[in-house]
């Protein structure tokens, strides 16, 4: 065999090896996949007017949004609010949205999103404003972007009813280079609804889940025959759990073994060649 084949088949054999190893570590690292949302670095803030209340049902709760800059010039506001609801109707419907007019009246500003709808159990309230003159919009105190009125139909199970403001999908954009400048937003709006006929359920559901301890005495009550009889059990699954019986099986995944396949290959295909 020549030199120069003996040459050629070590150079593949390190490659395949290298690339072998290199693939195993790639298999190993994890996927960092983050959900978009309001910064925690962020300055403007967004916030829930009133914080608490409390309410019948048949009343109407008037709440607002505000956003404050807080001195930075700024071309967008985007809101999502969001709360669950029990049933196949919400119990707190939204009546309506209404943004400030004084922001509109000026001319600057231009509101296309204004909307609610269901997912799954939850509502969700949309908000999308644009501001559209070459300054921009700036301010250090909390200006009114719109107010929201909720019509309680009837009593939620869960007390207080709580509107939140979702991270992922609200953001307030900087002029300069359409950064968010949102910090996450910690306002929400807790709301008690009094004089319900389901308000009171609650305290009731968990008055019922309070006999299940007397069932578990009942059952502990019975050690004489449960006592003597679990540790015969529990004792010879033991050593079969100890020697793999039943423990889950930890191998290698199929990419893994795909590439051990694939390396092996190209080894002694580069062997083969040498020879």
């Amino acid at each position: 065999m020549s030199a120069k084949k003996v040459f050629v088949a070590l150079i593949i054999i390190v490659v395949a090896i290298g690339g072998f190893v290199a693939g195993l570590m790639l298999l190993k690292e994890k996927q960092n996949i983050e959900e978009q949302a309001s910064t925690p670095t962020g300055s403007a803030t967004v916030s829930i007017n009133p914080q608490t209340g409390t309410y019948n049902v048949g009343d109407t709760i008037n709440t607002s949004v505000y956003f404050n800059p807080k001195g930075v010039i700024v071309n967008g506001v985007a809101i999502r609010l969001t709360y669950p609801f029990t049933g196949s109707t919400p119990e707190i419907t939204v009546s309506s949205i209404e943004i400030n007019s004084s922001l509109l009246s000026s001319g600057d500003w231009t509101c296309p999103t204004q909307d609610s709808s269901l997912s799954g159990d939850v509502v969700i309230i949309d908000i999308g404003c644009a501001n559209t003159s070459a300054a921009g919009f700036t301010t250090t105190s909390e200006t009114l972007l719109a107010n929201i009125k909720l019509n309680v139909e009837r009593s939620p199970q869960v007390s207080p009813f709580v509107i939140r403001f979702d991270n992922a999908n609200s953001v307030i954009t900087r002029k300069s280079d359409g950064q968010d400048i949102l910090l996450v937003p910690t306002s929400t709006g807790s709301y008690s609804i009094a004089g319900s006929v389901t308000a009171s359920p609650t305290p009731s559901v968990k008055v019922t889940t309070t006999p299940t301890p007397t069932l578990k005495l009942t059952v502990t009550a019975t050690p004489t025959a449960s006592v003597t009889a679990t540790p015969t059990k529990t004792l010879t699954p033991t050593p079969t759990a100890g020697a793999g019986g039943n423990l889950p099986d930890a191998g290698f995944s199929l990419p893994t073994l795909l590439s051990v396949g694939f390396g092996i290959l190209v080894i002694a295909g580069a062997v083969l060649l040498a020879l």
